[in-house]
């Protein structure tokens, strides 16, 4: 039996301080750990509707992103595709579709991959800023931790590239 195909996608915009929380919680994957082949860790940021292939593609998904679930902040969340709320309001372009409208356009074709989301809560989405708060850069090797447990129990093993201390 071949290994499903799995997607791990950390989703958010960077620019605007916690928002970015999947797209930095993927690259710390990226950078700790490496993948067998069946697996793709992918920073897909804000790229809405582009993201419909590589979500097609996959047989498990697992999303990072920011999600204001009313917990502290830098509180991790697991949930499935159906705690995800809709967009609500008109959409001004592709950039704008979220992930729960993704999934139901994905449902629609039969092509719906199982689908898991390592939900963060953030503290600040609305202003600009390249980095995030404190509560959300102290999070960030909880997230990891959280995805590869998430992995794991999958039976996806990750090797980790570095102990620690940082030693290769």
């Amino acid at each position: 039996m071949d290994d499903p195909r799995v997607l791990v996608l950390g989703i958010g915009n960077t620019l605007m301080q916690d928002d970015g929380v999947g797209v930095w919680a993927v690259e710390a994957l990226s950078e700790d750990y490496d993948a067998p082949g069946h697996v793709k860790i992918m920073d897909g940021g804000v790229a809405g509707l582009r993201l419909l292939a590589e979500i097609a593609w996959a047989e498990f998904l697992l999303i990072v992103d920011a999600v204001k679930g009313g917990g502290a902040p830098g509180s991790i969340y697991r949930l499935g595709p159906e705690n995800l709320p809709a967009r609500q309001g008109p959409f001004f372009s592709a950039h704008e579709v979220g992930i729960a409208e993704l999934l139901s356009a994905l449902e629609f074709t039969g092509k719906l991959p199982k689908t898991r989301i390592i939900g963060v809560e953030p503290l600040e989405t609305e202003t600009v800023g390249l980095e995030p708060t404190e509560p959300l850069r102290a999070a960030l090797p909880g997230v990891v931790a959280a995805v590869v447990a998430e992995l794991d129990g999958m039976g996806v093993v990750l090797r980790r590239r570095r102990d620690l201390s940082g030693r290769r």
